[in-house]
């Protein structure tokens, strides 16, 4: 079989120029769903919320990526290309749901002469579309006691315990504290941990004001709340920050980005802290 039928099947000559076009055809498609989607986000609390689903199971995935994923199967757990579930000796549907995502390709020069990187559409396809949806595993449940402990670890200040706090918990930058009402079950704790963590991370690392990321810090609670199996049926997305509907996208995406690099921090920190303590496996375990 010669080259080109490898690339067009058997029917005609494989055309460069024809490739090139439907691949930025995609890549447009891709871009406008980003921000249809965006504009959704903006004002529709039950989209918005949707996205923070997907982005707190896809932490490592960029923000225009987890909105693509959340405008095309929200409900996907585990993603790859053909080739990468083929190298796990696991195959894609014949009729599987196809999710667009984009990937870096090469580098480029703007013209006013910076430097840019050129993305190109990627077709991905969740576990459920594969051979091996009946071998998906749930998450590994951990304990409350092991996510507020990881929660503690993961701020960057310490931690005050308080018996007349009006708030569940508080985090003060003049003091460089974060102050927490006795008394709270440990569902609120870490819910009330996680946001003010988050919001010593945006002072510390973003140099952003508990104030000014109180939102943030809310929806990076969510996230990693929702992201552990931690009750969210307190959170409510119904009145979202008004100035977010008269956002251009490129400063909404840039909200979002910043929820997602502390998400990101917060959960590393966390992973390294359970990795840490985690119980040794006895030999009776490991057969």
């Amino acid at each position: 079989m010669s080259i080109y039928d490898v690339f067009s099947g058997g029917n005609k000559p494989y055309d460069k120029a024809e490739w090139a076009a439907q691949k930025q055809a995609e890549r447009k498609e891709a871009y406008e769903m980003i921000d249809t989607t965006c504009s959704e986000m903006m004002t529709n609390g039950d989209s918005f919320r949707q996205y923070l689903d997907v982005q707190g199971r896809f932490d490592r995935y960029s923000v225009n990526n987890a909105i693509l994923v959340s405008a095309q199967m929200p409900e996907a757990e585990q993603l790859k290309d053909k080739a990468g579930w083929k190298a796990n000796r696991v195959y894609v549907n014949k009729d599987a749901q196809r999710v667009t995502i984009l990937e870096p390709s090469k580098e480029y020069t703007r013209e006013d002469g910076t430097k840019a990187i050129s993305y190109n559409a990627k077709a991905v396809y969740d576990i459920s579309e594969t051979s091996a949806k009946d071998r998906i595993q749930a998450q590994e449940p951990k304990s409350m006691r092991e996510l507020v402990s990881a929660m503690i670890d993961a701020s960057p200040v310490p931690f005050q315990p308080m018996d007349n706090l009006e708030l569940p918990a508080f985090y003060d930058s003049g003091q460089q504290t974060i102050f927490i009402r006795t008394g709270l079950n440990e569902e609120q704790l870490f819910v009330s941990m996680a946001k003010e963590v988050a919001a010593a991370v945006f002072d510390f690392k973003h140099n952003e004001s508990r104030d000014t990321s109180d939102f943030k810090s809310y929806c990076v609670a969510y996230m990693v709340s929702s992201r552990y199996g931690v009750d969210t049926r307190g959170f409510s997305f119904d009145r979202l920050p008004k100035e977010y509907a008269e956002m251009e996208t490129q400063d909404f995406k840039s909200e979002l980005g910043s929820m997602r690099d502390v998400l990101g921090e917060v959960q590393s920190e966390m992973y390294k802290s359970m990795e840490k303590n985690k119980p040794a496996r006895n030999k009776e375990q490991e057969r």
